[in-house]
């Protein structure tokens, strides 16, 4: 799918940790944080985030957020009206990493977050083949409460997916009502999202089965760059493919970014990555299609979005052009895809 979508920035586009960083700066800033300062030891600018075509790093991501974490002493960020010391996710890890699957680690550290969290809590659950990580409020939620629900989910997951040294795959992901539009959830963790409560992560049961992979010598580097884990491979042996399509998910899917501005984020030059990805019988542009094909896919199985809709968000100003870059993709139009998977829908 190669035709130029209505949005083309040069070297980037609005990614997601753009979104989320302002998305976290607004409860720091409430606590009292300096966060002028903050984004000039990450070397950004209020006006550099207040510019949607703005390509934050998630080097300058991750920086930030340990930046919050410090000034406030409080590894919540101020999403908790009592702060969490910095440090407490690194203790609760090593007791994790004691356990002998997955499932007993989860337990024990849900159990010990509720001694430190009084707002809210996380509490495991298995019906049938579906686990659930599920956040329960125990004091009236304020108005970042729904953020801080989805940095305790995510930092689950990342934990969750490096002890077993593989990417777990989720089936759902809910969050309140009142979770922003700003900074999409589903793209970050690459899972549909719901509206609703109590705020969870949904997987396979059976992961919770699985040994533990990960140690102690590893947990402090996994620690410093907990933020881009769902990114970062999980072992070096994940083709560079793989990597590089985790790392496009981070960004709006109707604004990639350029090559330059990709390899910047995974700390490579662009001509050693396109490199790279020949020797792999791999292109960047193939990488692209492919990922917008298999968004455009997922999306035409929503029936209540048109097939207009679809074409919009992937950046197409024109559903003709959509179209036929669909029916270059996959061999059928989007109208017949829709219709072959979910029978007659809206046009």
């Amino acid at each position: 799918m190669v035709d130029r979508p209505r949005v083309h920035l040069k070297g980037g586009g609005d990614g997601l940790a753009l979104r989320y960083l302002r998305l976290l700066l607004a409860p720091a800033q409430a606590r009292g944080c300096d966060t002028e300062e903050l984004l000039r030891r990450c070397h950004l600018t209020p006006a550099q985030l207040d510019n949607p075509s703005h390509v934050v790093t998630l080097v300058q991501f991750a920086r930030a957020l340990r930046g919050m974490q410090r000034a406030l002493r409080d590894e919540m960020m101020g999403l908790a009206t009592r702060p969490v010391r910095v440090g407490t996710f690194l203790l609760v890890a090593r007791q994790m990493l004691r356990c002998a699957n997955l499932g007993e680690a989860m337990r024990l550290g849900c159990s010990l977050y509720r001694l430190v969290l009084d707002d809210f809590a996380p509490r495991l659950r298995v019906e049938g083949d579906t686990a659930t990580l599920e956040i329960v409020d125990l004091t009236p939620p304020d108005r970042y409460r729904a953020t801080g629900h989805l940095v305790l989910l995510y930092g689950a997951i990342g934990l969750m997916s490096w002890m077993v040294q593989r990417p777990i795959a989720l089936r759902e992901v809910t969050l309140p009502v009142s979770y922003p539009d700003l900074a999409p959830a589903d793209t970050l963790f690459e899972a549909p999202l719901r509206r609703g409560t109590p705020s969870r992560i949904a997987f396979d049961a059976r992961w919770l089965e699985a040994r533990l992979v990960a140690d102690m010598q590893g947990l402090k580097i996994f620690i410093l760059h907990w933020p881009l884990r769902r990114v970062a491979p999980y072992s070096e042996d994940v083709p560079l493919a793989l990597q590089v399509r985790r790392c496009l998910r981070r960004w709006d899917i109707a604004q990639l970014p350029g090559l330059n501005a990709l390899a910047a984020t995974m700390g490579q030059t662009a001509k050693v990555l396109r490199r790279r990805l020949h020797e792999e019988g791999q292109s960047y542009r193939a990488i692209v299609d492919s990922l917008r094909r298999d968004t455009a896919m997922r999306l035409l199985n929503q029936p209540q979005l048109s097939v207009a809709e679809v074409g919009y968000r992937l950046g197409f100003s024109e559903p003709s052009a959509f179209h036929r870059a669909f029916k270059r993709a996959t061999g059928m139009t989007p109208l017949a895809y829709r219709r072959l998977r979910t029978g007659p829908a809206l046009s």
